[in-house]
């Protein structure tokens, strides 16, 4: 996932650039002209573009491999022990290097892109049409302004709507990097809920506790109800398995007993209610090819094992090759099997470090108790990192929404005359670019959050199958976070565009003649 943020980021840097040198080369087409006409070919000026924004792209792949390299082991926490650590590896300097150069180059294509229309520029200026699309009012603009609508909203409206293509590729600019800020948070999201509810995982447990061999089940079982902080008491016993076709151990456990089932956290199918019924993470389905429905048989010592498999559990442990049933079912082939381990659920309110003390205490050596892991605890420094990913890709939409604004003015240059000519007012002229930019970052707003909810999705559970977790485990952020999202992606699209369109509103008719001439 983090290889993916950081090429997904790549390309909306490079569709930034993109955008910004062709706004730039819309808004000197005349200089264009002149150095065409002076005797610069095409590819002459191509290059000046080219390797002006190249030479932009190796300063900062440079500037950013020096602090990675000078700085990088400064980075509180495990990131930085990370960088420590990568660079030690042979393939550091490679990397170092190829990164770097992979990033410029990849800058430098999406630059020839855009400066490539630099060089079609014709010698002599074509004026553009006295009937541009953008001052022709359209049928459904003329009625709704009959309506007695805000002329601003209405024009900028109209303004969005009459440059489709521009205007689609703008917003798709702005939409990258809002949806891979959205994955983040989803990403976020998901993270703490392992942490925040882990039961929902496959981690309803708090603690384990084993026993030794002085007490009996009966006895361990009366201890832990004692204790005022445990909710609940699942036996449990694991033992190694075998299953035809692999040379590597399986855990088979038996949790719990009818009566008192254990809460598996199921994605899919049922609880095991029935004699020889089972539950199985992801890794065991894929190790064995199998799906929910099938049986299995395998050995566990020299006893054969058959079981029916009714459910996939959420399975954090072992990579998911893990099958669960009762302790019924597991007796029924070995009538001496025992508990040897306890999975203990806590109340609400229980402090599970006081509960495991006390514990140790009342069990006066008898007991062995452990924290049970969560998956979480190792990916914290990723919460620094997503930290990280969302500031980078909010300044690239920063970015690309500048270049947005700019291109916006630009194109209203000539309609600044028409404007004025019907008797509007710099402040409603100023209103009708922030409109028309707040209904862009609108409209990349709902397009991210539409297309990035889904992709994160499937993103985070393609990790958890690969993990052998297993699908069901992606959280996405909660609505009113991307409510905020789309409203600061509007509102600041908004104050952004209101001093650069105020200043353009408010310029004298002779420099908007000379502009557009």
């Amino acid at each position: 996932m983090l290889g993916l943020f950081g090429l997904a980021a790549l390309i909306a840097a490079g569709l930034a650039v993109h955008g910004a040198i062709g706004t730039r080369i819309r808004g000197h087409l005349r200089d264009i002209s002149v150095l065409k006409a002076i005797g610069f070919t095409p590819g002459q000026v191509v290059r000046i573009f080219l390797f002006q924004h190249v030479a932009y792209a190796a300063l900062g792949a440079a500037a950013a491999a020096v602090l990675t390299q000078s700085l990088g082991t400064g980075i509180p926490g495990r990131l930085g022990d990370a960088v420590g650590v990568w660079q030690g590896l042979p393939s550091h300097p490679v990397t170092l290097f190829a990164v770097p150069v992979g990033a410029v180059l990849f800058i430098g294509a999406v630059t020839g892109l855009a400066a490539w229309r630099a060089g079609r520029v014709p010698p002599v200026p074509v004026p553009r049409p006295a009937a541009a699309p953008a001052v022709r009012l359209m049928r459904v603009t003329r009625r709704v302004l009959g309506l007695g609508l805000s002329p601003a909203l209405v024009l900028g409206w109209h303004k969005v709507v009459a440059l489709r293509v521009r205007s689609l590729a703008t917003v798709g600019r702005l939409a990258l990097p809002l949806l891979l800020i959205v994955v983040a948070m989803s990403a976020w999201s998901t993270i703490d809920r392992f942490h925040s509810r882990p039961e929902e995982l496959g981690l309803p447990a708090a603690l384990t506790v084993r026993a030794d061999s002085t007490l009996s089940d009966g006895d361990t079982r009366a201890l832990l109800a004692r204790e005022r902080g445990v909710a609940a008491v699942h036996p449990a016993v694991e033992v190694a398995a075998l299953v035809p076709g692999q040379t590597a151990t399986i855990a088979l456990r038996g949790l719990g007993t009818r009566e008192e089932p254990y809460p598996y956290a199921l994605a899919e199918g049922r609880r095991p209610d029935g004699p020889d019924e089972a539950v199985a993470g992801q890794g065991l389905l894929d190790l064995l090819g199998v799906r929910v429905g099938d049986w299995v048989r395998m050995t566990v010592g020299d006893r054969p094992q058959i079981l029916h498999i009714v459910g996939r559990s959420l399975e954090p442990e072992n990579a998911g090759r893990v099958i669960s049933t009762s302790l019924e079912t597991l007796r029924e082939n070995d009538p001496d099997l025992r508990p040897t381990l306890y999975h203990l659920r806590l109340a609400p309110d229980a402090d599970r470090d006081a509960v495991a003390r006390s514990l140790v205490t009342a069990g006066r050596g008898h007991l062995e108790v452990h924290a049970v892991p969560n998956p979480a605890d190792g990916l914290s420094p990723l919460g620094a990192v997503v930290v990280g990913l969302i500031c980078v890709l909010a300044l690239i939409g920063l970015i690309e929404l500048l270049t947005a604004i700019g291109g916006t003015i630009r194109e209203g240059e000539r309609d600044l005359l028409a404007l004025k000519a019907i008797g509007l007012s710099p402040r409603q002229i100023t209103a009708i670019t922030v409109t028309a930019t707040a209904l862009s970052a609108l409209a990349a707003a709902l397009a991210a959050i539409a297309l990035g909810l889904p992709l994160a999705r499937w993103l985070i559970d393609a990790q958890g199958r690969s993990s052998g977790i297993g699908t069901g485990v992606a959280q996405g952020p909660p609505p009113l976070l991307l409510v905020l999202l789309g409203a600061a992606a509007v509102l600041g699209a908004a104050a952004l565009a209101a001093l650069p369109a105020a200043r353009a509103a408010r310029r004298r008719l002779a420099d908007t003649l000379s502009a557009v001439a």
